[in-house]
């Protein structure tokens, strides 16, 4: 007891080792690739994502790009970057891109990606995200989860009428903001209810859901309608390292289990994961290995994506404080 008396005592508090003192840590800054307008230009991503994209992202971090270039050139793709990286964007927008071809194609109704999260809180993030994005650009989404309304009569807050622009929903956004209404703000292009995403023709191009909602869409007789003519170009897990164990086995058979319900290979679908976090020091692969087996492709198709940095630059005249 006089021990710990003495340790914890002012006097004696800065050498004590029952407390650590501050530590700071910098954070890097990414390398940056190339402009939005080169990747338009080289036909990697739609040229109308040049208006998408926001105004104040004239280009992407190299990390970003090497992904982006990744998916487009149709090989599954593991992004493996830090929080704060920008991991979404690197499938976001070569999906909303693939989604403006098959606009320009007047192509039939029918899901080209399917966006999994652990959470449905993540999943309501992107859900707003998708909004901002999409708004006035003709490419429907949706989320289905469990608190997804049944009917379209269920649907609560403010529906935007067909022929919205994006302005028009951030006036919107912005008014309801202004006066303290937290009420959800839809564009024409959100396909709100589950009554609308099973009806043949009004499936959204763009679906997101969690693994235990895909799972009963493809057991469900009454789900079944929002799986026809089904493109399945695109199926992404964000933060991949959750699926680990028994869950992991079980996701990546119900993985193979869509493939084989949209009558796809593992040729015909762009596979893509996200974490942060799946790292191995001991197995410089582990990343390629835990992709390849989680979306039963070969593994000479995996292409893994780390942060790329700028060179640190220090000042000449450096000093250490007392």
């Amino acid at each position: 007891q006089q021990q710990m008396r003495e340790l914890l005592s002012m006097d004696e508090v800065r050498d004590t080792p029952l407390y650590q003192g501050p530590y700071i840590s910098l954070s890097r800054s990414f390398k940056e690739g190339t402009s939005i307008q080169d990747l338009t230009s080289q036909g990697i991503l739609h040229p109308h994502m040049a208006r998408i994209i926001p105004e104040n992202i004239k280009h992407v971090y190299g990390h970003q790009e090497a992904a982006i270039r990744s998916i487009h050139s149709g090989n599954t793709t593991l992004v493996s970057t830090g929080t704060g990286s920008g991991k979404t964007e690197c499938f976001l927008y070569p999906v909303i891109s693939k989604c403006l071809e098959l606009k320009d194609q007047q192509a039939p109704a029918g899901i080209s990606a399917v966006i999994v999260y652990p959470m449905n809180a993540l999943a309501q993030d992107q859900l707003d995200r998708l909004r901002g994005l999409l708004a006035g650009s003709g490419i429907t989404f949706g989320m289905y989860i469990g608190k997804t309304p049944e009917y379209e009569r269920d649907v609560s807050g403010h529906r935007l009428e067909s022929g919205s622009t994006k302005a028009d929903y951030l006036e919107v956004l912005n008014r309801y903001r202004s006066d303290g209404r937290p009420d959800a703000i839809h564009p024409a292009e959100e396909i709100c209810s589950r009554e609308k995403m099973r009806t043949p023709g009004s499936q959204p191009r763009i679906l997101l859901t969690n693994v235990k909602q895909l799972e009963l869409l493809l057991t469900r007789h009454v789900d079944v309608e929002l799986f026809d003519n089904a493109l399945l170009d695109y199926l992404v897990f964000d933060e991949a390292h959750t699926f680990n164990g028994i869950q992991g086995a079980e996701t990546s058979c119900l993985i193979r289990r869509l493939r084989q319900f949209c009558g796809k290979d593992s040729h015909d679908t762009v596979c893509v994961a996200t974490s942060a976090t799946i790292v191995d020091i001991n197995d410089p692969n582990a990343a390629k290995n835990f992709a390849y087996r989680f979306f039963g492709v070969p593994i000479d198709q995996v292409q893994t994506v780390n942060e790329q940095y700028k060179a640190d630059v220090w000042g000449e005249n450096r000093t250490t404080p007392p």
